[in-house]
C-alpha cells in the first residue's frame, strides 16, 4: 500500500492532541491519528462512533450464559437424578457451567469481532508508523502537507512536526 504524503506531529499530552484535531476540523483538513490507547477525549475530538467490540461481547456472553443454563438444565431433565432432596432443575447448582460457558462464548465474539474490525479497517489509510505511538506518544498525521496544518500542529503543542513523503 502506498503511503500518503502529509504533515505528521507527535504529542505527549491527550488534552493538547484534541484541541490540535479540534482546530484542524475548524480548518476542514483530514485528520488521522495514532495512539497506545483510545483516550475518550481525543476520540470524541475526532468525532468517532464508539466501538461496537464491547457490545458484541456482551450479546456473546448473555447468549453464552443462556446456552450454559440450557445445556445445565437439558442435562437434568434428561437424566434425573434426585440428590438430597434438591429440585430436578437446581439454579445454585448450575451457576459455575453458567458462567463458564458465557466467559467462553463472550472471550470468542470478542475474538471475532476484533479480527472482523482489523479486516475492516485495512482497507482504510493510516498513519505513518512509529514506534512511540504504540508506547507513549500520540500522532497526528495530516494528509496532503498543508502549510496551514503545520502552524496548527506547531502551535497546539506537538513536540515534533514533520513532513512525511
Amino acid at each position: 500500500m502506498p503511503r500518503d504524503r502529509g504533515v505528521l506531529a507527535v504529542f505527549g499530552d491527550v488534552s493538547l492532541a484534541a484541541g490540535a484535531v479540534r482546530a484542524l476540523y475548524e480548518e476542514g483538513l483530514e485528520v488521522r491519528a495514532a495512539m497506545p490507547a483510545p483516550f475518550p477525549e481525543l476520540v470524541r475530538a475526532m468525532n468517532r462512533p464508539i466501538s461496537l467490540i464491547g457490545l458484541s461481547t456482551l450479546t456473546g456472553a448473555v447468549a453464552g450464559g443462556a446456552l450454559g443454563l440450557l445445556l445445565a438444565a437439558g442435562g437434568s431433565w434428561a437424566w434425573p437424578i434426585v440428590v438430597g432432596g434438591m429440585p430436578i432443575v437446581s439454579l445454585p447448582a448450575f451457576l459455575v457451567i453458567v458462567f463458564e460457558v458465557a466467559v467462553l462464548v463472550g472471550a470468542l465474539t470478542n475474538f471475532l469481532g476484533l479480527v472482523a474490525v482489523s479486516v475492516l479497517g485495512r482497507v482504510r489509510r493510516g498513519v505513518p508508523f512509529d514506534a512511540r505511538f504504540t508506547r507513549d506518544r500520540i500522532g497526528i498525521f495530516v494528509p496532503g502537507g498543508a502549510a496551514r496544518a503545520r502552524e496548527i500542529l506547531s502551535s497546539r503543542g506537538a513536540e515534533e512536526v514533520r513532513d512525511v513523503a
